[in-house]
């Protein structure tokens, strides 16, 4: 009695035609005709013919180790669609291995019939252009049904905050709010936007809450109208809680393979009902870029905590950061030799900043943190201006393409550009007021919430101006200490009380 293994494939839960339990079914009965003995039955499920599959790999190892002696198919597209090559691969093992037999049992087709490599062959290169054609067929249609019928093409998950439901006229489906979810997104906004808590914080939060990140288990059931009592509700990052309030699909945006879809005048479209406002989620970009969108210059990060804050009490200009016998020193940029400072002072940099943030702390610590918070009032918004700088870009690049259609590219460029000229004149009007807001915690709660070196810097900037540096005495160079005295503190006038 020969020994067979039966190799099983199904690359998708909708190929009811060929599922996994009428090809078992089948193959099983052939095998009952022919007097095999079935040694195993090996399964890919939801894995496509086109890629390289672990059991696939498993039963050619089980024929060419002498550990079965027939390896049955239900078809030959079943065992690939990846053309001449693993035809070549099959063949090559049962060469090595006298008296192994491959059979393709729908297509009739057996390894010890004349002409069967011939056959395979055809067969897989025919497998291999249908499984092109129907990836190109499939790749078209989710591109239209994004693009233009702007319809839900799904995903391993759905995204935070909306729902998929049946397309109102009834062909595809569409993302709608998830009320539970909305309420998540649009605290975590307002929190970020009304303090500055810190990411972290509202990550640590949300997990102890037990709310259910967007791939948990708990979530996934809760979608299905399973029941999700005692199932994981997954571990919120920092990064999660970021990217619900600052990407384009907090905006109702969709990409497609990376880019915005945009509508017919090149701007990005609203697919989805938005949810959070434009001013929150560009307010919230800002703050997490780490630099100011729209008009404005980049400011780098400083090397040390004192960089801009530290000043030469002698001649009034910055400390720069160097290093003296390997340790990171302050030292004024106008070397003494040249005359133009009497003191050039030098310091060891951590014991200067850890006075610095003693002191501050001891003074401004208790008291509650405030931050200047801007408001622009314009008729415009610097944002749209941003996405049609971008529009235009992107028809003007569309312009040098092959199959560009210059007219039409150029009435979409004319359009943008009036539409340019109206968001500049609008953003020349505007009026930037500042205020001073209370934030709900201290100076020394901010502090320690927040590592971040440019933040703590702000941190002190906001009360105090600078500290000016004297030149060391004899007896501190020796001791390497620094003495409190050589630092004057010099605090803003809203913190001189």
């Amino acid at each position: 009695m020969k020994r067979a293994v039966l190799y099983l494939r199904l690359s998708s839960v909708s190929e009811d035609s060929t599922s996994i339990e009428r090809q078992r079914a089948d193959l099983q009965g052939l095998a009952e005709r022919e007097g095999w003995d079935v040694v195993d039955t090996l399964t890919d499920d939801g894995i496509s013919g086109r890629k390289a599959r672990a059991n696939a790999a498993e039963a050619l190892r089980m024929l060419r180790d002498g550990e079965a002696d027939v390896l049955a198919v239900w078809k030959l597209d079943r065992w690939t669609r990846q053309g001449l090559g693993a035809i070549g691969a099959l063949a090559d093992t049962l060469d090595a291995t006298p008296g192994a037999t491959f059979v393709a049992m729908q297509d009739g087709l057996r390894s010890d019939q004349p002409a069967w490599r011939l056959i395979a062959a055809v067969l897989s290169e025919v497998a291999r252009t249908e499984a092109d054609n129907t990836a190109k067929r499939v790749a078209s249609s989710i591109a239209h049904r994004r693009t233009v019928a702007h319809r839900y093409t799904g995903g391993a998950t759905i995204p935070f905050g909306f729902d998929s439901v049946p397309a109102p006229d009834g062909v595809g489906r569409v993302l709608v709010h998830d009320p539970e979810e909305v309420v998540v997104v649009r605290e975590i906004a307002r929190r970020l936007l009304e303090s500055d808590v810190s990411l972290t914080k509202l990550a640590i939060e949300f997990t102890a809450r037990g709310v259910p990140t967007s791939r948990s288990p708990k979530r996934r059931a809760r979608k299905l109208g399973k029941p999700d009592a005692g199932l994981d509700a997954g571990l919120w990052r920092a990064h999660t809680v970021k990217d619900l309030v600052t990407q384009d699909l907090a905006l109702g945006r969709v990409t497609h393979r990376g880019a915005l879809v945009r509508d017919e005048d090149g701007l990005p479209a609203t697919v989805w009902e938005p949810l959070l406002d434009r001013a929150s989620v560009e307010h919230l970009r800002a703050r997490f870029d780490g630099t100011k969108r729209g008009p404005g210059t980049n400011v780098p990060r400083k090397a040390r905590l004192l960089s801009g804050v530290a000043f030469c009490a002698h001649c009034d200009r910055k400390l720069w950061v160097s290093s003296q016998g390997g340790r990171p020193i302050y030292q004024c940029s106008t070397p003494r030799e040249h005359g133009e400072c009497t003191g050039s002072p030098r310091v060891d940099a951590v014991n200067l900043e850890r006075l610095v943030v003693s002191e501050w702390l001891r003074n401004v610590g208790p008291l509650d943190e405030r931050r200047e918070e801007d408001t622009v009032e314009t008729t415009g918004d610097v944002a749209d201006l941003q996405d049609v700088d971008s529009a235009l870009q992107e028809a003007t690049s569309a312009l040098l393409e092959d199959d560009a259609d210059p007219a039409a590219l150029m009435r979409r460029i004319d359009a943008l550009k009036v539409r340019r000229t109206e968001l500049r004149a609008s953003a020349a009007s505007a009026t930037v007021t500042t205020r001073i807001v209370r934030t709900g915690r201290t100076n020394a709660e901010a502090w320690e919430s927040d590592e971040n070196l440019d933040r703590r810097r702000g941190l002190l900037l906001f009360a105090l101006d600078h500290v000016a540096v004297l030149r060391s005495t004899s007896a501190d160079r020796r001791s390497r200490a620094l003495d409190p005295d050589r630092v004057v503190f010099r605090w803003n006038d809203f913190f001189a009380d």
